[in-house]
């Protein structure tokens, strides 16, 4: 008898392991950002401003230089008042199950398990 071969099946995108990064990070006081290089070679960066209150992620071109696209934002305009931004923050990004040091942080975390942009906004 011959030993059987065990074919292995790559898993999904979703479920590999990613080895996206930060880049850049910055707060002034009134809003802190980071800049996430994927594994892909796309970039995004993710700003949170306390006033007004938004939270926005948007695509970058040309190594981080220029901003092309908003891919996703929150605002509490967008989502009727204040109490309901804060709301679904917490429930997207399960602030309350998971001890985290602030939003953007829960964020990150979020985005740097993704390979690309295109898995991060599924």
């Amino acid at each position: 008898m011959t030993p059987r071969t065990r074919w292995r099946i790559a898993p999904p995108a979703y479920e590999r392991e990613s080895v996206s990064s930060i880049v850049r990070q910055g707060s002034d006081g009134s809003a802190s950002w980071w800049e996430i290089l994927f594994d892909s070679g796309e970039r995004v960066f993710i700003s949170i401003e306390v006033a007004p209150a938004s939270i926005k992620i948007t695509r970058l071109v040309l190594a981080g230089l220029i901003p092309v696209k908003i891919v996703w934002e929150l605002t509490p305009m967008k989502v009727a008042g204040y109490n309901a931004y804060v709301t679904c923050f917490n429930r997207m990004f399960s602030i309350n199950k998971i001890n985290r040091r602030g939003p953007l942080e829960a964020v990150g975390d979020v985005l740097l398990r993704c390979a690309s942009i295109d898995l991060a906004a599924t």
